[in-house]
Formats: structure tokens, C-alpha cells, sequence
């Protein structure tokens, strides 16, 4: 018996996840983003799908609009077009891959306060997506890509469905 109600407990936290990430149209939020031991720091928006623009308190500005990510480095004055289409940025951004790869996650990991899902892309990419345990709100990212460097994304501050007319 407790065997079944262990099990039923993480499956109904990722039921509870899923579930609340089909309600989420748009967040934003305050970040602090680490790179290779560089902290930045900034606000951001995402509106789903395929929507977000951050603005970095270092003079630094990124509007992704579907799969085109746009670099705004005010301070060099120059700006830069990446493709995000099957990158991990790309994933995090499209609300129903990240459902349908979540429903495929076998176990859910809790350390703190958080459930930390894993996701692999590839033999070389993979996601870590940090939920709040209690309100099953997603919290921030880890991403490892191919060049073997992590980028970390916490997110703080967070409004969840907030109305905008953000052109992107």
C-alpha cells in the first residue's frame, strides 16, 4: 500500500505540473542568469509560444520572436541572429514541447524546495527545469549544450498570465 501511494505521488506531481504549464500563456519575471561563472542579472517576459525579450541590466537586450533569437549588445552597438529552432532556448520556449517532453520524464527529482525535471535532447543537450514544490510553477532552467557549458536561469518575481501588448 505505501508502495502505491509513493508512486501515485510523483506521478500526480507530474499531472499537477503538466497541468499547471497548460494554464501559463505568459511570465515575467527578474532573473539572474549564470554562465561560466559570469552572473547576470536582468527582467524578462515570455509570452507563449515562442515569445520572450529580457533585458539584461549590462546593456544587453534579447527579443526571441518563433525561432529567431536577436543579440542587442548595446554597449559594442552591435546586434546578432541565431537560429533557435532545435536548441534547448527553443524547447523552453514552446509550451507543448515542453508538455509532451515532461509526460515522458520518469522520475522527478526534489531537492529544497524544488522538483527538478530532466530532459535529454541528444547525447550531448539537456534541460533541467526547476518547479516550486508547492505551487508547481516552473522556477528557472539549466541547460547543457553541446560545447560541454551550462547555462543557469533563475527565475524570481514571477507574475504568471499578466495582460501585454509587448511587440516582439
Amino acid at each position: 500500500m505505501l508502495i502505491f501511494f509513493c508512486a501515485n505521488s510523483k506521478g500526480s506531481e507530474k499531472d499537477r505540473i503538466i497541468e499547471n504549464l497548460k494554464k501559463i500563456n505568459s511570465i515575467r519575471f527578474n532573473f539572474t542568469q549564470i554562465t561560466n561563472d559570469v552572473t547576470e542579472n536582468g527582467n524578462c517576459l515570455i509570452v507563449y509560444p515562442k515569445k520572450m525579450r529580457c533585458v539584461y541590466e549590462e546593456d544587453k537586450e534579447i527579443i526571441v520572436n518563433n525561432d529567431d533569437l536577436f543579440l542587442i549588445n548595446k554597449r559594442e552597438d552591435k546586434n546578432y541572429n541565431y537560429n533557435i529552432k532545435d536548441t534547448p532556448l527553443g524547447v523552453m520556449l514552446d509550451k507543448e514541447n515542453i508538455i509532451e517532453k515532461l509526460s515522458k520524464v520518469e522520475k522527478f527529482n526534489k531537492i529544497d524546495k524544488n522538483i527538478i525535471a530532466i530532459i535529454d535532447l541528444n547525447s550531448q543537450e539537456s534541460i533541467e527545469i526547476y518547479f516550486n514544490s508547492k505551487e508547481m510553477n516552473i522556477v528557472g532552467w539549466k541547460i547543457k549544450n553541446y560545447e560541454k557549458s551550462t547555462l543557469e536561469f533563475l527565475m524570481n518575481n514571477i507574475l504568471i498570465n499578466i495582460n501585454t501588448n509587448e511587440k516582439f
